[in-house]
């Protein structure tokens, strides 16, 4: 049994060793970074898609609390497939060296409460490396803009909006003044210097705009 239950350890501590050193690698030359983006980008435009459609069924107030669940939702389902497949391999590496240690260093110890402190130590490191990447998270999107904010946001033309086409606005996003693409929501040409208002996201991107009231 105990050696059934060394080998189970062995195994899982190579195994998942093996994975971290993968991940660590392609993390320091870029490849883990660049993985990160694209599902986070991916996110951002689902989200966003799923949100206009949101706003033509419920209205503008209705449309823009949808946008506003719909890319935080997605933002945080890509966000917790990071943090899972790499608390699991936290769990896995400390589960399987705590199970080698123990085994080595207390062989007569009793096999459940050997398995019960590997299992501990397991869930310990999944915890921090959670944590560690939930924190990292946060401080990133403090100092992120969110294009959804612009809505309902008055600007101006920056960059001629032709008629049916994409322009240019001047905004403010996530508390500064900021250049985002924009369409007339009417479809009509808007020159430059003309003052909108920011109606709602057209994708990641690209905003929808029309002419100011007053």
């Amino acid at each position: 049994m105990l050696a059934l239950l060394s080998e189970i350890y062995w195994g899982a501590a190579v195994f998942f060793s093996v994975i971290f050193v993968w991940q660590l690698l392609g993390t320091l030359f870029g490849h883990a970074a660049g993985a990160d983006h694209a599902d986070v980008a991916g996110a951002d435009a689902a989200g966003a898609h799923d949100a206009v459609g949101a706003h033509d069924a419920a209205g503008a107030h209705g449309g823009h609390d949808a946008q506003e669940a719909a890319v935080h939702g997605a933002e945080s389902v890509a966000s917790f497939k990071l943090l899972s497949i790499r608390s699991v391999v936290a769990f896995g590496v400390l589960f399987g060296w705590a199970g080698v240690l123990y085994t080595k260093y207390n062989p007569e110890g009793n096999p459940n409460w050997t398995m019960l402190y590997s299992i501990l130590w397991g869930l310990v490191g999944m915890l921090i490396v959670s944590s560690i990447f939930y924190f990292l998270r946060r401080m990133t999107e403090t100092g992120t803009p969110r294009l959804s904010t612009c809505v309902g946001e008055r600007g101006t033309v920056y960059m001629d909006i032709p008629a049916g086409g994409t322009g240019k606005v001047r905004t403010v996003v996530s508390n500064t003044v900021s250049f985002v693409n924009a369409r007339a929501a009417s479809g009509e040409a808007l020159a430059a210097g003309t003052p909108v208002v920011v109606k709602r996201l057209l994708d990641s991107s690209t905003v929808e705009v029309e002419k100011a009231r007053d």
